[in-house]
């Protein structure tokens, strides 16, 4: 899809809402998350800890599996998040 400024937009995978429970682990950080919506491709998450856009980490969701995943963004306490893996 095309902008008369011929800018790209790229749609992203329909979101669904959920509530899961889960862990963000990697080599500095280990913190409980909770998936707030999740599609094909990434997830916004809340937690208590503080998240950097670019930092990669692993979700671990509990009963559901893991996937690696990078923060893209983080703002009061969400984040959003890109499977990588």
């Amino acid at each position: 899809m095309e902008q008369g400024d011929n800018q790209m937009f790229v749609e992203r995978a329909e979101r669904r809402p959920v509530r899961l429970a889960g862990f963000a682990l990697s080599a500095t950080r280990d913190c409980d998350i909770e998936i707030a919506d999740i599609s094909y491709s990434g997830c916004k998450l809340a937690s208590d800890d503080a998240f950097e856009a670019g930092e990669v980490v692993e979700l671990r969701i509990l009963k559901r599996g893991a996937s690696q995943a990078e923060i893209r963004w983080c703002s009061d306490g969400r984040a959003g998040a890109l499977f990588i893996a």
